[in-house]
């Protein structure tokens, strides 16, 4: 999206953003917290807990330990079955 900003100089070297890929992160951005709400879920976790990134450093490791390399709770927990039972 970048090259496509350059291409049609929507690029702003000042902002470090142009206007396609800036409308490409917003569209990006709804879908991947619905899925990382769905994987915490997963794990018996409240969706609340995505704002455990805002805490530096510290919340970004543990958002990426706890959704990319914990297994889910097995069976049924308190948000459904399993989604690939």
């Amino acid at each position: 999206m970048v090259l496509l900003d350059l291409a049609l100089a929507t690029y702003d070297a000042k902002d470090g953003v142009g206007l396609f890929s800036s409308i490409f992160s917003l569209v990006v951005i709804v879908p991947a917290f619905l899925v990382y709400i769905k994987r915490w879920h997963d794990r018996d976790k409240s969706g609340w807990w995505m704002l455990i990134v805002l805490i530096p450093l510290v919340g970004l490791i543990w958002f990426l330990v706890e959704l990319g390399f914990l297994p889910g709770t097995p069976g049924p927990n308190r948000f459904g079955p399993p989604p690939l039972d």
